[in-house]
């Protein structure tokens, strides 16, 4: 599909080059590209044990249960442990902080089981489990942020900005063991026997940093281009493109406009610019407009298709559920008063009819 000379990316620029127009933004996923930086973390040492543990537990619906009711018994924060499955993005977190969580618990009922986890009494250990929730737990926040329908890619680069300086920030305090934003380790420091494994984090988060900085480079080679669609009446004339001179110019001197801007919505911003006035410059934008930072629409699609396509509804035609998935996805709304006005002849029902 991405392939550079027989994908479609390929093949589109090809045909835009021998038209004679401009080469097209490629843009990866941002969603697919934040699970990949998380996935590349080499926490092995950490996760492993853990999806072995829950794996034990969940294993049999007796023990699972036997499991379920002792946590009751001991008026345990969380009522269950969940399974990790790697397509799903927020699972690698939600296992390691419950399983931090639950660690006494699940201590007591493997020793009950004679199937005891020697590493739950390693304090080591146990800091990593707690370093690895904490950071995970962050990377589910910031993949939840950038989830959304109507998200600009300006909105999106925004964001991705504010995590690689937390990672920097995280970074700088983990060094003096300031567990401002890592509440699980924190936490644990009350009991800890061992001090905090610094090297490990370290070699975590620059793996994190530099994951981040490769897969994000398409993005930062337009953040220019993208800094000017954000916010025109903030670019210094001198450094805009020839094109756009001129009418940024003419924009920056409108006060109706710079309120209008004001509004916060930039796609109406930018749809009310006089076309005869501000043709290049509404170019500019549609360039960015329409790029879909995330594959969010697709993904949610297919998921309402899943629930609308059951095993228990195999008789649905593709028509039919090509209607449902439209009136599930969009915001459609129905107009009735020119759909009856429409009706020639209207059923009645026995009851009105007697």
């Amino acid at each position: 599909m991405c392939g550079t000379k027989k994908g479609l990316v390929g093949q589109i620029n090809k045909v835009i080059e021998n038209s004679g127009g401009l080469k097209p933004l490629v843009l990866h996923c941002i969603l697919h590209q934040q699970a990949l930086c998380g996935k590349h973390l080499d926490l092995s040492s950490v996760l492993d044990p853990v999806i072995s543990t829950v794996n034990y537990i969940r294993s049999h619906g007796l023990k699972h249960r036997q499991f379920r009711d002792f946590l009751e018994e001991m008026n345990a924060e969380f009522p269950d442990l969940p399974y990790y499955t790697s397509i799903r993005w927020l699972s690698y977190g939600k296992i390691l902080a419950r399983s931090f969580e639950l660690r006494t618990e699940i201590e007591i009922f493997l020793n009950e089981k004679n199937h005891s986890q020697v590493l739950l009494k390693d304090s080591e250990w146990l800091w990593k489990l707690a370093f690895s929730a904490d950071l995970t737990m962050h990377l589910n926040d910031f993949n939840l942020r950038i989830q959304g329908e109507t998200s600009l890619i300006c909105d999106l680069y925004s964001k991705v900005k504010a995590f690689r300086k937390k990672l920097i920030l995280f970074e700088s305090q983990l060094t003096r063991s300031c567990f401002t934003h890592f509440s699980r380790c924190d936490k644990y420091r009350q009991e800890a026997a061992t001090p905090f494994p610094n090297l490990f984090a370290q070699d975590v988060i620059l793996a994190l940093k530099q994951q981040f900085e490769e897969r994000f480079s398409d993005l930062d080679a337009c953040s220019s281009k993208l800094r000017i669609f954000e916010n025109p009446f903030n670019s210094v004339i001198g450094d805009l493109p020839s094109e756009l001179q001129m009418e940024v110019i003419d924009l920056q001197s409108n006060d109706i406009l710079k309120d209008k801007y004001k509004e916060g919505n930039l796609i109406e911003f930018y749809k009310c610019l006089p076309s005869d006035q501000f043709l290049h410059l509404r170019r500019f934008a549609c360039e960015f407009i329409s790029v879909f930072g995330t594959t969010y629409l697709c993904e949610k699609t297919f998921s309402k298709m899943k629930y609308t396509k059951s095993c228990y509804r195999s008789q649905l035609s593709d028509e039919h559920l090509n209607a449902l998935l439209v009136i599930g996805t969009t915001h459609f709304e129905p107009q009735l008063d020119k759909i009856l006005s429409e009706m020639k002849q209207f059923h009645v029902s026995p009851i009105d009819q007697s």
